[in-house]
């Protein structure tokens, strides 16, 4: 399939993001994709809902600082789950890229999307991780 036909209807996605602004953009992004999505703000339970999403999630958007966790724990978290162990797992944060791209590598993500998140670019880099490409972006 050509990544400019995906069609989002047929995403489930998980996004974990405590920031207001950064859940509003993901949020009207989401709906405008017809993207089925569900949102946890702290990174608690996380793991209990994605189990209990009917589907199941099959794209997970994790920002790395969260209240209660962070994505790098979190990750090591559905990697160790069978369930989700090959769930694309994209990371989303302001953090320095330099830094965090290599960690994020490491850790188990499929791609990085530097904070703010461009309405413009975000469904072009959606598309093309869903087509298997690597996309490590700093927005």
């Amino acid at each position: 399939m050509k990544a400019e036909t995906h069609d989002f209807s047929q995403l489930n996605a998980l996004v974990v993001e405590d920031d207001a602004g950064g859940m509003a953009i993901i949020g009207v992004m989401m709906r405008y994709l017809g993207i089925n999505a569900f949102i946890n703000a702290t990174g608690e339970d996380v793991l209990p809902m994605a189990h209990a999403m009917n589907p199941p999630p099959n794209i997970i958007f994790l920002d790395l600082n969260l209240p209660k966790t962070t994505g790098y724990e979190l990750i090591k978290q559905f990697r160790a789950d069978p369930k989700f162990k090959d769930v694309t797992i994209v990371a989303v944060t302001a953090q320095d890229a330099d830094t965090e791209i290599p960690k994020c590598k490491e850790a188990g993500f499929n791609a990085y999307i530097g904070k703010p998140i461009s309405r413009m670019r975000f469904p072009k880099q959606l598309r093309r991780i869903l087509a298997g490409e690597e996309v490590w972006e700093t927005y």
